[in-house]
């Protein structure tokens, strides 16, 4: 055929090879391009594992960014409830349940166990928080413990007996 006339001539080296070719059954070798079935799967399971990973890291980074958010809104409100402990001036008081409002309709009851220690006017106090959100529904209860001056507390007989083993043991320190 000829080409002037719009028609493609094939020589016999150009033509495309059929079924019959005896290259076609032929292996590829290695230093050909291309990956074969198994490279390929393996891929596919490395990728999926890394995928897997990074889903499971992100969940956990959601999880604690939530705890995070729930933590502040239950630290505020220990805050409150550590102040009206802290400005209660009678101990009989603040060893009974107490209910406090909290802002947004919450409440929270709180009461502590004050122990005196060897130091006047010094209590080691654990405070038991329970907090009530808006619906009504119960919040974990929350222990702390902490240490308070309060002389309003003390018992006064109790108050000089510690004061005085205090300015004994003053008097006997010798200072260089």
């Amino acid at each position: 055929m000829n080409s002037d006339q719009g028609q493609t001539s094939w020589r016999r080296d150009d033509r495309p090879r059929g079924l019959s070719s005896p290259e076609l059954g032929r292996f590829r070798a290695p230093s050909e391009g291309g990956f074969t079935l198994i490279e390929v799967l393996v891929a596919l399971v490395i990728f999926a594992f890394s995928g897997v990973i990074l889903a499971s890291s992100y969940v956990n980074v959601l999880s604690a960014h939530q705890a995070a958010l729930h933590r502040d809104d239950v630290a505020a409100d220990r805050q409150i409830v550590r102040e009206a402990l802290s400005a209660e001036p009678a101990l009989d008081k603040v060893t009974a349940w107490n209910d406090l409002a909290l802002p947004d309709d919450r409440t929270a009851r709180w009461r502590a166990t004050v122990t005196p220690t060897t130091i006047a006017d010094l209590f080691d106090v654990s405070l038991e928080i329970d907090f009530t959100g808006k619906d009504g529904k119960r919040l974990p209860a929350v222990i702390e413990t902490c240490r308070l001056l309060r002389p309003t507390w003390s018992q006064p007989a109790d108050r000089e007996t510690l004061r005085a083993a205090a300015r004994s043991k003053l008097a006997l320190r010798t200072f260089q």
